[in-house]
């Protein structure tokens, strides 16, 4: 195989392509869906040019993507993803180790999403000095076939599909409070300005719930996978002033209805495990603890 660096959106193309790729293999190693990657590279403050260099890809003989690796400095973060039929190969353990040695020069280093029946790549974790952090995300299941009637809306709330960037500012207000963003909110939105200019937004993935006053009270975004017929959700967020009023369940199954219209026969969703409120919203509506997704750490020793 040969490395290169990234270099222009067919790659990213073909690094989603890969990550469905796992997905429909199911072999035991934990795949991001490919909605996730380009929420982490398009919802961001750091331009493209700016994340572009820390994306690495290994190409076969053939000029196929075999394996690709993220390196988040700022997070103390790496991901490494590779063909599912690399699973255990020297190969996905070369890529490992040079993502590692990238990284060696800050005191410690995490990869995330480790599956925790994962044992090829937790074996690898350990021989290489990671230790598993005592928090994790859980990752949620529902099935798609079957009725998905939901709860109705309060009176004098209503559902729509994003205006796109007209509704920047106005979406922006409900993900800084759900979130707690420390960020001036004149800092913040522009975020989200600058995700619905990009290449992977889609508007009507995006979905609102609007109080009677016009605000948005909730909104989530779902995402397809056509190969592995996965639908997932990213991100879902209610504003504090309207919790507690079922606006959720009515959200979730929304998105769910168009998921299975848009041929998706799964939905799945993580959180944090600590996250009790988001863990009681994805039960409630159907969804099944699938497997917690541990996070590994390494801290450089002196």
């Amino acid at each position: 195989m040969r490395a290169r660096g990234y270099e222009g959106i067919q790659d990213l193309y073909a690094m989603l392509d890969l990550l469905a790729e796992g997905r429909k293999a199911d072999n035991g190693t934990y795949y991001v869906h490919r909605g996730d990657l380009q929420w982490w590279l398009f919802y961001t403050d750091v331009p493209q040019e700016a994340w572009q260099p820390n994306i690495h890809l290994w190409i076969d003989d053939g000029d196929r993507l075999i394996g690709w690796a993220l390196l988040s400095q700022g997070e103390y973060a790496f991901d490494v993803y590779v063909s599912p039929l690399l699973r255990g190969d020297s190969r996905e353990h070369e890529m490992l180790a040079w993502a590692v040695e990238q990284m060696s020069a800050l005191g410690s280093l995490q990869n995330v999403w480790v599956a925790e029946d994962d044992e090829v790549r937790i074996r690898w974790m350990k021989e290489n000095g990671f230790k598993p952090e005592q928090g994790h995300f859980v990752h949620f299941k529902r099935s798609l076939f079957g009725p998905l009637d939901g709860p109705a809306l309060p009176e004098g709330f209503s559902l729509r599909t994003s205006r796109g960037q007209e509704d920047a500012r106005l979406r922006s207000v409900i993900s800084h409070a759900a979130f707690g963003s420390s960020k001036p909110f004149e800092e913040y939105w522009p975020r989200t300005l600058r995700f619905m200019q990009s290449a992977v937004y889609v508007p009507e993935h995006e979905i609102f719930v609007v109080s009677p006053n016009g605000e948005i009270a909730a909104f989530c975004i779902i995402w397809t996978d056509e190969l592995s017929k996965i639908g997932h959700f990213e991100p879902v967020a209610t504003h504090p002033n309207f919790q507690r009023m079922g606006l959720g369940k009515s959200l979730l199954f929304e998105g769910m209805r168009r998921l299975k219209s848009e041929g998706m026969n799964e939905a799945d969703v993580c959180t944090n495990d600590d996250n009790a409120p988001a863990i009681r919203l994805y039960e409630s509506v159907g969804f099944q603890k699938a497997k917690r997704l541990l996070t590994y750490r390494k801290k450089r020793t002196t």
